[in-house]
């Protein structure tokens, strides 16, 4: 805390004076005050787009129960009922039914590996799914920092221009008393009127961007601010560029995501090669049929086949060989793919970072401006009492005070969400790892609870006979995935990030092989 005190300038009173005093007058009137803690969990819990994120990966599990289906029984129950009349010449009609019962229940028995690995293709599908899920909260999360901090930011502004156009209005009276003295001109006074007349309209504008401000609240958080406190400094932020690029590689989501699609497209090249492979199933089907009455009594007809059926490809007129290039076409995109993420990162990583340092570094500059601006003002004041200033130069000053307060208000709003967008940027800005009571949505129950419904017991047995002889489709796809970090409070961040400003990318941190694009095998 004393590090990033020192690199970044301690917090300023202007900041948290005038937030916290927004805070006092609300709970005065008896209105409510929110904290930055009590917005992300808002949003966590009823944002739109989070949950609709969260019902779309409900559905892609159903995916894998599908694929896992394919491997177990299926029994259908088939009933038929005919009628027939017959009329030869002028001889009475005859007139016969017959009705049909057929149950048939089909296992497959093998399918070369190609039911296995659609259930890997599926469960990779899913992986995908929940860091696509992650990567919406993500964006979330820092949309609602992003729209705190400007309500924040702009509650703060307008308590300035409020104050300022105080003191602006005070001193035109004042001038006015004292040309009636004859101490000054009444150019003197028109300047006073002209300096209030402009803040009054800058007054104005700072009461509009509040309020876009507070819409975009209400629409991310599903509720209108309330009396804000100023936010609190973000826990996990990376200890250096090195540490931020090794998080981003082991926890971005988005590369995740593109990681695990790659793996997706593997399993479907192995499901595609294993057409080539012979398919055996069995099957036992029981059918009852008969006459029904109240015609005439015939004698029923009762049958059991049970048959076994292998099916072995010998020429599908190219169409086995196109879908096996088609699938390793999609597996080469796939992993272009993960480097274009890659890369994709690293960059947001490095930008992030450098808008860290960089906003560290104005709010230190505005801090020290505001400083200087306040005590030349004070000095300006003394001196034109005395009569060795003129009203021109305490309006000048007084705006460059009043610049300067603003502009250290935009600094510390830029120093904020640039410390979220690099967290969103090496995947450590959900919501669970900022609020440590916040409860957890676990996509990962869902999944369990739906993975084996309805489904016969021995499913797991088939599916381990398909994988016989099928290189590759017997165990799941190896990614890496996130690191494991347990939550923290929404409390004082650890040290400070160090380093410069990063001019070069490392591309390619993990070490992955290069991507080959060399003319491949179709088998």
């Amino acid at each position: 805390m004393r590090h990033m005190r020192r690199r970044y300038g301690a917090r300023s009173s202007l900041w948290e004076s005038l937030a916290t005093g927004a805070v006092a007058m609300a709970f005065a009137a008896g209105a409510r005050a929110e904290t930055l803690a009590d917005a992300i969990a808002m949003a966590y819990q009823t944002n739109p787009a989070l949950q609709a994120q969260r019902a779309q990966l409900m559905g892609i599990d159903e995916t894998y129960v599908q694929a896992r289906a394919a491997m177990g029984p299926m029994a259908t129950l088939q009933g038929t009922a005919i009628y027939n009349q017959n009329r030869f010449g002028y001889q009475s009609p005859v007139e016969s039914n017959i009705g049909q019962v057929q149950l048939t229940i089909t296992q497959p028995l093998y399918g070369g590996g190609r039911n296995a690995a659609n259930v890997l293709a599926a469960r990779a599908g899913v992986d995908a799914a929940r860091q696509a899920l992650r990567v919406t909260e993500g964006n979330v999360v820092l949309a609602v920092i992003q729209a705190y901090a400007d309500v924040v930011r702009d509650g703060a502004a307008l308590a300035v221009r409020e104050k300022n156009v105080q003191v602006l209005n005070d001193e035109v009276v004042e001038s006015r008393a004292r040309e009636r003295g004859g101490e000054i001109t009444r150019t003197d006074v028109a300047q006073a009127e002209t300096q209030l007349a402009g803040e009054r309209a800058l007054l104005s504008t700072a009461r509009g961007q509040l309020q876009v401000s507070r819409a975009q609240y209400a629409t991310l958080v599903g509720q209108n601010p309330a009396a804000l406190y100023p936010p609190p400094p973000l826990p996990g932020l990376p200890r250096g560029i090195d540490d931020a690029f090794r998080l981003a590689e082991g926890d971005n989501p988005d590369l995740l995501q593109a990681k695990f699609a790659a793996a997706e497209s593997d399993a479907r090249v192995r499901a595609a090669r294993a057409a080539y492979r012979p398919a055996v199933s069995a099957s036992i089907a029981a059918g009852y049929s008969g006459t029904i009455t109240p015609f005439n009594e015939r004698a029923a007809r009762r049958s059991v086949v049970a048959q076994v059926t292998v099916t072995q490809p010998l020429f599908t007129n190219g169409m086995i060989q196109s879908q096996v290039r088609q699938a390793l076409d999609q597996t080469t995109v796939d992993r272009f793919g993960i480097e274009t993420s890659r890369r994709a990162v690293t960059q947001n990583v490095a930008n992030a970072w450098n808008q860290v340092l960089v906003a560290g570094d104005n709010v230190a500059f505005q801090s020290e401006n505001v400083r200087a601006a306040q005590a030349a003002f004070a000095g300006m004041r003394i001196e034109q009492r005395a009569g060795q200033r003129a009203t021109l130069d305490v309006l000048i000053t007084e705006q460059n005070q009043v610049n300067a307060q603003i502009l250290l208000l935009n600094a510390r709003h830029d120093q904020f969400v640039a410390q979220a967008t690099l967290l969103r940027a090496v995947g450590h800005l959900e919501a669970p790892d900022l609020i440590a009571s916040l409860p957890k949505y676990e996509p990962a129950r869902h999944f369990r609870g739906v993975r084996r419904r309805g489904q016969a017991p021995w499913t797991s047995l088939a599916r381990a006979a398909d994988a016989v002889g099928a290189p590759g489709v017997g165990r799941r796809p190896t990614v890496q995935t996130p690191m494991p970090t347990g939550p923290s409070a929404l409390a004082p961040a650890g040290p400070a990030p160090r380093g410069g400003l990063v001019d070069s990318l490392p591309l390619s941190p993990s070490g992955d092989a290069p991507i080959s694009t060399a003319k491949r095998a179709t088998r």
